[in-house]
């Protein structure tokens, strides 16, 4: 029996991080946070390699950071995910990053120290991996991210109608025919 591959949409993605230093008299480490995640081909195709890392430039606050070759696919079995996500108040992408190996301290300021893993909508793979103690960095959904995830879903998701349950009237019942196990 061959069973045929799920439905999916599968959009190229550039992430970009931004690293904070935070100082203090004797240490100082750095804060990631997601700056954003640009969508589409011409982004992706700009940068050097595939999870190749690239300076990106600087902020009020820190250094960004590029990860090209990124991809973040919609499937239709996920639909009901994807749907709470865009009837919620605050849509949001999700980057699940590891470690990128221990560093130097001086080294540190020069490079990152994290590099992405997955790049995801689903809030469900993104609990996962942070339950696995991935370091999972979250942002607004960019506008042309959301646009692709709302046309998935309106092509591929019907909302079921709620029914509600009918309770038992325990009272009606008689206490003689009660099978008891």
């Amino acid at each position: 029996m061959t069973t045929s591959p799920p439905i999916r949409l599968s959009l190229p993605v550039t992430v970009l991080l931004e690293r904070r230093i935070i100082s203090r008299s004797f240490w100082s480490m750095p804060s990631w946070y997601l700056h954003t995640v640009a969508v589409g081909e011409n982004v992706a195709i700009a940068s050097s390699g595939t999870g190749a890392v690239a300076a990106a430039g600087h902020t009020d606050k820190g250094e960004l950071f590029a990860w090209s070759g990124f991809h973040v696919n919609l499937y239709k079995d996920a639909c009901e995910r994807y749907w709470h996500a865009l009837i919620g108040d605050k849509p949001l992408v999700y980057v699940v990053c590891r470690d990128a190996g221990a560093v130097a301290d001086d080294a540190s300021v020069d490079s990152a120290s994290i590099e992405p893993v997955i790049v995801t909508i689903d809030y469900d793979e993104a609990t996962a991996s942070a339950e696995t103690d991935e370091l999972v960095l979250s942002g607004p959904i960019p506008g042309e991210l959301y646009h692709y995830m709302e046309n998935f879903v309106l092509q591929h998701y019907r909302p079921k109608a709620f029914k509600k349950r009918k309770r038992r009237r325990w009272s009606d019942d008689d206490p003689t025919n009660r099978n008891v196990r």
